[in-house]
Formats: structure tokens, sequence, C-alpha cells
């Protein structure tokens, strides 16, 4: 497989909704907590993502751009580039980056259309991580120059949006990338899911039914057709009972 093996885990309804509203982030749940506590709180999360991290031991961490930044949010004005873009539309990896000796994982965000621009490197948080950014030929250059002045690497592949078969094949190459944990539900996990490149899945299912019409779900992918795009099969692995009457779900994607 020339590609990390790619595991999901995310939080969700018994309805499949992954956050309390529309146009949301990951940020709406510390800004209310009251409220996202009805779907996890803090203290079954973090509990859970040990868990998943103790089981699969993942060297990368990915977010997709919807989770950080919502579509109806204004972007950070960014100053126009005026110079060669020839080198900026290539990879960017730092050496003293990748050779960083306390550095044991990658953070990452999916971000084809170059949309978060807040300069977050990880070490802040984890001095053991570090961000890049994976996006696309479609990237304006003044985010690429944007990167490049914050130090933060970044591969580009794909026109319009990120290829994401050939982006994981050059994380496995360029980053030594062997398991890709993601919890981003919703687009993200829906591209996965249709491109085939999700091997495993974990819910941890909130006794919690949400609704509406708009909220985000597990999976957004596009409907499927007969017989180009077929729902994916999956395989039991096992059902646990969790905190506070959630069940935690591990399927294997056949």
């Amino acid at each position: 497989m020339n590609r990390p093996k790619v595991v999901l885990y995310v939080g969700a309804s018994v309805d499949g909704r992954i956050t309390m509203g529309t146009n949301t982030t990951m940020f709406d749940i510390h800004r209310q907590p009251k409220l996202y506590a009805m779907l996890f709180t803090r203290e079954e999360w973090e509990s859970f993502s040990k868990a998943i991290f103790d089981i699969y031991k993942p060297d990368m961490f990915l977010e997709g751009c919807n989770m950080l930044v919502s579509e109806n949010q204004e972007l950070t004005e960014l100053l126009p580039y005026l110079g060669d873009t020839e080198e900026l539309y290539q990879d960017y990896l730092p050496e003293d980056i990748l050779s960083r000796p306390t550095r044991k994982t990658w953070t990452s965000v999916v971000d084809g259309r170059g949309r978060f621009r807040n300069g977050y490197t990880a070490e802040c948080d984890d001095p053991e991580t570090y961000m890049v950014h994976l996006t696309s030929e479609t990237a304006p250059p003044e985010y690429l120059a944007f990167l490049r002045s914050r130090h933060l690497p970044y591969l580009i592949k794909g026109q319009g949006k990120v290829d994401l078969p050939r982006m994981f094949a050059k994380v496995k190459t360029k980053l030594k990338v062997n398991t890709i944990a993601t919890s981003s539900g919703g687009q993200l996990s829906g591209a996965l899911i249709r491109n085939s490149l999700l091997d495993e899945i974990n819910i941890l299912q909130s006794p919690l039914v949400i609704g509406g019409y708009t909220v985000p779900t597990l999976f957004a992918a596009p409907e499927p057709e007969w017989p180009t795009i077929l729902p994916k099969k999956l395989r039991l692995l096992e059902v646990k009972n969790f905190m506070n009457d959630k069940l935690w779900l591990r399927y294997k994607v056949l």
C-alpha cells in the first residue's frame, strides 16, 4: 500500500450529526462548552482520543479546513505577492523542521483553497509535533508566501482541490508517515471514504438525537450512483460501553 493507514475517530449522535449547528468549527466546542457537552464532554473526548492513540500510534493528525474555518467566515487578508511564483508552487519542507529532534508527529490540514491563515505551528501546544499544510495548485500565491514567511511546511498536489490519493502517497514518501488519524467528519471523511482511503472507523456514539437538515453529518459525500459510486461495506471489529451511556464502535472498511 503506497500510502499511510488512515483511521477516523469522531464523536456523533445516534442520527450521525457531528456538531450542534451549521457552519460550525472545532472552536465552537470551546465557545459553547455546555451545549457541546451534550454530545461529549472534554473528559470523554480526551479519554477516547488517548485510547485511539494507544491502539494506532499515529504519526500524523489530519483535519479538514472546514473544521477550522467555516464557509461563511471572513478570511484573514494577506499582502499581495509580487514576486516570481514558480518556486512557491513547489513543496516547501525546510530541513530543520524535517530533522527537528523534538518532533515525533505531524499535525496537518487539508486546505486546497488556502483558507487557514493564522500561522499556527502546533509546537506552541506540543513540541513533539509541527504543522504541515496539504494544499493544491489552486491555492493563491499570497497564501503560500505567508506559509513560507511563517516557516510552515506545505505539500502541493491537485488542481482545484487536493488530490488526496496522490497527496497521501507523497506524505508517506516525503514525510515517512505510516499512520494518519483524523477526527474530521463531514466533507473530509466523505472524501476519504469515496476515494477508498479510510481503513478503520471509530465512532464515539452519544445517546442523543440532534436533527436538522443542514447540520453536518459523519460523511458528506457525493450521492451513490450505481454502478460507479457504491455504498462502502464495513465489518464490525468491536463495541465497547464507554462513559455516560456512550458506545465506542470500531469498524474495518472492506
